[in-house]
């Protein structure tokens, strides 16, 4: 399955530029994780998004490289190797996934990408 995510602009819901450093109290997570596309079953869903809440109860919410390798390495863990992580506030990609294993998400001020990649069938000309 291909998925192509548009390039998407910080939607902030405040009127000012809050500071990212500060979005969180006392550990605790201000929101839930909002499910923008999947094809994950509900149980794996779970699973990613208890994974990034975890992920940004251990790192600073702008260190994204380690949030991405904390969830990454939780999943290859659970599931098996071949797992992939993407997290950040604007970001586009194209990818191919393995079935079943795809979700994207939004949770505080990020966005998160999680999916088992998968070689393309054919591979298209340079």
């Amino acid at each position: 399955v291909h998925h192509g995510l548009p390039n998407l602009p910080l939607l902030l819901k405040r009127l000012f530029t809050p500071n990212l450093r500060s979005t969180r109290a006392s550990g605790m997570l201000e929101g839930k994780a909002t499910v923008e596309d999947t094809d994950m079953p509900a149980k794996m869903q779970l699973q990613a998004t208890s994974a990034a809440s975890r992920a940004l109860d251990c790192f600073d919410v702008v260190d994204c490289r380690s949030i991405a390798a904390h969830i990454k390495k939780e999943f290859d863990t659970i599931h098996g190797p071949g797992w992939q992580c993407v997290v950040g506030c604007s970001f586009g990609c194209y990818f191919t996934d393995s079935k079943g294993s795809f979700i994207y998400f939004e949770l505080e001020l990020l966005r998160f990408l999680v999916f088992k990649g998968m070689a393309d069938e054919q591979p298209l000309p340079c």
